[in-house]
Parts: structure tokens; sequence; C-alpha cells
């Protein structure tokens, strides 16, 4: 079996040399971070190697990270202006992080997924009851969405049960295939690789179980939209006219994604076909998955107050709709 595969950026920096020295970049450019390499936050490298961002007067360096936290700790120290990231990293703002939410990315739930190991003979999701299912950590968003999938189900304390493995798909793929869990969720595509290598089955997205909530989303340091907020709004023009090219370019963005995750052609034709349509193609926050959200922050009691979402989300950068076709 081949080695798990290393996101391969071909356009992005380390995203240790964010933390190691914090500038501000020179004019035109701006520094964009995705909590992790997957389907979701891709319309930026497709931007960059198709010269849209050029196009709107802008050069991206983009990095790389390992999670939301280490691009929050990017953001906190001055060192990114754009950060791609979940939801949920709203909470953070409601915390005093220097950040507001510019525009939305998905509010689709299938972007995430759950995969069995091939040897579980679960072959639906009413195999899940009972069964361990690998998550990244206690408290988390994946954590939630198992318990979700529980009371939607009302198994109750037979349901399913979170274990916290990670979120690395090597750590993934290992605890499958020692039975520490029957199965974990997570990014699509790692569930698609898996099944590719034969030691994995995609079983379902969780949109099978789940409605829309505000699930992946641009924010804007506050430095950026203080020192910079024309910049702003090209890259978020940008943003929105790469998710317009990659409906209608599925070869090229498949090309582009595959070099970017690692994945095969064959995986990332896969990912696309199931996850293209849930974009935002005009980054307006819809009030029903912003209250989804809130009602996923009380279950896991991340807040002690309820959220204003006015307060830490805007669209005044947004371009016009009409200049999103699709």
């Amino acid at each position: 079996m081949s080695a798990v595969p290393v996101a391969r950026p071909l356009l992005w920096c380390a995203a240790a040399l964010v933390l190691a020295g914090a500038t501000m970049a020179h004019a035109g450019t701006l520094r964009v971070g995705k909590a992790v390499v997957n389907f979701g936050f891709v319309p930026v490298d497709v931007g960059v190697a198709k010269g849209i961002f050029e196009k709107h007067g802008l050069e991206i360096e983009g990095y790389d990270f390992t999670g939301g936290l280490k691009l929050q700790q990017a953001l906190n120290a001055g060192s990114i202006d754009i950060a791609l990231s979940g939801g949920t990293d709203l909470a953070l703002a409601a915390k005093g992080a220097p950040e507001l939410a510019v525009g939305s990315i998905t509010s689709s739930p299938g972007f995430l997924g759950i995969t069995v190991g091939s040897g579980s003979g679960i072959t639906s999701v009413d195999g899940l009851k009972g069964k361990k299912i690998g998550v990244t950590g206690s408290g988390s968003l994946t954590y939630w969405l198992v318990e979700e999938l529980n009371r939607v189900k009302g198994w109750g304390t037979d349901g399913a049960m979170p274990v916290a493995i990670g979120g690395a798909t090597s750590i993934q793929n290992a605890a499958l295939k020692t039975h520490q869990v029957d199965g974990f969720l997570a990014n699509t595509g790692a569930g698609l690789w898996l099944e590719e290598q034969g030691t994995a089955h995609f079983l379902v997205p969780t949109s099978a179980y789940e409605g829309d909530f505000e699930l992946f989303t641009i924010f804007a340091s506050t430095a950026i939209l203080q020192k910079d907020p024309d910049g702003v709004r090209r890259f978020l023009s940008g943003w929105y006219e790469s998710i317009a090219y990659m409906r209608t370019h599925k070869d090229e963005t498949v090309a582009i994604t595959s070099k970017i995750t690692g994945f095969s052609a064959a995986v990332e034709a896969r990912d696309y076909d199931l996850l293209m349509r849930g974009f935002s193609t005009d980054g307006r926050f819809k009030p029903a998955a912003l209250d989804r959200l809130r009602t996923i922050f009380t279950d896991l009691k991340v807040l002690d107050s309820p959220l204003d979402f006015s307060k830490l989300t805007t669209e005044q950068y947004l371009p016009a709709m009409t200049d999103n076709p699709g």
C-alpha cells in the first residue's frame, strides 16, 4: 500500500514561516491561510493557478496549516490577513479574536462524511449503531456530528461512540487497521482516498442526516480590514470568480486539486462530483445556517452567552451578486 499522501502545495509557503516573523505584506499582496488542506479551501489554489487573483490586482502568499488552532495562532500574531477555516471559529471571534467573517464558503455538511473499515461489514448508516467512530477530539465539530447522528436516529446510549483520534489521514487509517475504531468522520477526500487504497469504504456524507449550517467560512483580520479593505473586496471577488470557473472546468479543477492534496485525479473527480454544487457562489450568510451553528455552540457548551452574528459577520466586502454567475 502506498503511503498516505502529504499535501504538496506548489504555490504555498511553509506554515512555520508565518509564525517565525510576522510582517505586514506589501501593497497588492494578501497572506492567506488554510486551516487544513481539503477540497473546501482549494478555490484559492485554482484562482492563483488560473491567474484570477492576479487579474484582480492581488498576489497571494499562501500558507497551509494542520488545524484551525494553528491558523488562529497565526492570525492572532498578525501573520495572516485572510483565514479559510471552519464556521465554528466564529466562537473565537465572539471571544475577542481579531477577525471578522466576511464570506461564506459553504453551509453544506456534505463536505464531511463517515468512512468505515473495508472489513467492518457496515453497509448503511443504521450499521453504525453501537460502533466506534473516530473524531478529531472531544468537543469538536466531528464529535458533535456523531452525537447528532445518535439524536437523529434516536439511538440514545446505544448509539455510535465518538472516539478522539485526531484529524490526520494516516492516524485515521491506522486506527481502522488496528480496530481502535470502526470508522471515522472527516473530510470526504480522506475517505475516498482510503477507499481507493482498498482499506476503507466511504459510507455517507453527513448531509445524509444533518441539515445546513455555516461549515466553512472566510475570515479577514481586523488589521487588514483597516489597512486594506479594498484588498479584501478584491480577494472575495477573485474567490467567487474562482468558484464560477471551477463549476465549468472540472478537468482543470481536478488536476490542480490533485497536486494540492496529493490524492489521485480519480479521487478528486469523485470529490468534485460530491461537493462542487455545495459551494456558495455569492458568499452571503444564510440566517438559518447561522442559527444552526448557534445550536451547535450551545450543545458543545463553547460559549457562556448567546451569539450576536451581526457583530461577527459582514457582507459589505462581497461582490455584487451579478459578478457571480452560476
